[in-house]
């Protein structure tokens, strides 16, 4: 089978993130367990060759991220007889590939509150906008990474929707190791104003109150970063370890005690899946992607704001029995975010096209 798949990015984009780590395993796994030649159309970026092969997956970059959209359109049109499936990935807007024949949608998560938190009032446009471009894809089969995106999209009238949740690059711990002497929080993702980092240090600060040796780190950068030093400046015990490699976000996910997880909304809270499989539970806050990561009370807790999130870190803290327990859980947990049974799952949604 022949796939092209539509994006905004790649993963050897320096701006990629989630959305393109799951689409490389995606499309590799594709092509090492079913044969499959999948090819990916992106936006360009500094560097960048025009084509290229990486792990068996062809890299097709033209434009940027400002028109990608509208030249991967007019690709996906005039090669659609060369593909078998054309995957129209929708992230804010998609490709406009509804119409086609052999189309699959892949959606993360609705953007919804993200317009508003990035363009304050004029973020009502998009907000308004987004769902009635989205209910143009609602007859074709659909794939998306979550419960709560799978029932905004029921809500808008899709009806063909297929979950394929995340995988994990790296392997879970057999067993829970030895965590920071001092009491470690950690915030792991990008620095923006929708993952509301400094809503980690809101927390970390009402901590480090009943912990005084207590420590924060935040791993990740981006757009808020200097000044969310400048509000760390009078705090004690507050790292920037900026962007880090895998092996050693991995080692500092291990020996942090808990991951602090204060977003508007997620796709899937890849970033909690990834401590758990280093034994560290999750405080976060209840809302979409967030809540579909985090079993309550079993690999971590779901909270409503800052202040309801400190005091369930504290309880944390405070009960080493409850903790360790917490930890076991999340390993077993963990196990369950395999990459080939994800491969398999979304191998059978794009087949489900046979339907239509």
């Amino acid at each position: 089978m022949k796939i092209l798949i539509l994006n905004r990015r790649d993963i050897l984009n320096p701006a990629g993130g989630g959305a393109e780590v799951y689409t490389h395993e995606i499309a590799r796994g594709l092509t090492e367990k079913y044969g499959c030649e999948v090819s990916v159309f992106a936006s360009s970026f500094p560097g960048c060759t025009r084509e290229e092969a990486f792990d068996g997956v062809t890299y097709i970059r033209r434009g940027n991220e400002a028109t990608v959209h509208l030249i991967g359109f007019y690709y996906a049109i005039r090669n659609r007889k060369r593909f078998d499936r054309i995957v129209d990935e929708f992230n804010g807007i998609g490709f406009l590939t509804f119409f086609l024949r052999n189309s699959v949608l892949l959606i993360y998560q609705l953007y919804r509150e993200f317009w508003l938190r990035e363009f304050g009032l004029f973020g009502w446009i998009p907000y308004l906008i987004e769902p009635l471009i989205l209910s143009l894809y609602k007859r074709k089969p659909t794939i998306t990474i979550s419960p709560s995106t799978k029932g905004d999209l029921e809500n808008l009238g899709f009806q063909r929707i297929s979950v394929v949740m995340v995988g994990l690059e790296h392997p879970t711990l057999p067993e829970v190791t030895e965590k920071e002497r001092d009491m470690t929080l950690v915030f792991l993702g990008r620095l923006k104003s929708t993952k509301r980092p400094e809503d980690a240090l809101k927390i970390y600060s009402r901590v480090r109150q009943q912990f005084p040796g207590c420590r924060l780190w935040l791993i990740g950068r981006g757009p808020e970063e200097m000044r969310l030093k400048e509000m760390a400046k009078d705090l004690e015990g507050v790292t920037f370890f900026g962007w880090v490699q895998e092996e050693k976000k991995y080692e500092l996910l291990r020996r942090s005690h808990i991951l602090l997880v204060p977003g508007v909304r997620e796709g899937f809270g890849i970033n909690i899946v990834e401590a758990a499989a280093a034994g560290t539970p999750a405080v976060g806050y209840s809302v979409h992607g967030i809540k579909d990561a985090i079993q309550e009370a079993v690999t971590g807790y779901l909270v409503g704001a800052a202040e309801e999130a400190a005091v369930r870190t504290i309880e944390l803290l405070s009960d080493r029995v409850k903790y360790e327990e917490m930890s076991r859980n999340c390993l077993r947990y963990a196990e369950e975010f395999d990459w080939s049974g994800r491969v398999d799952e979304f191998w059978a949604a794009i087949c489900d096209i046979s339907r239509e």
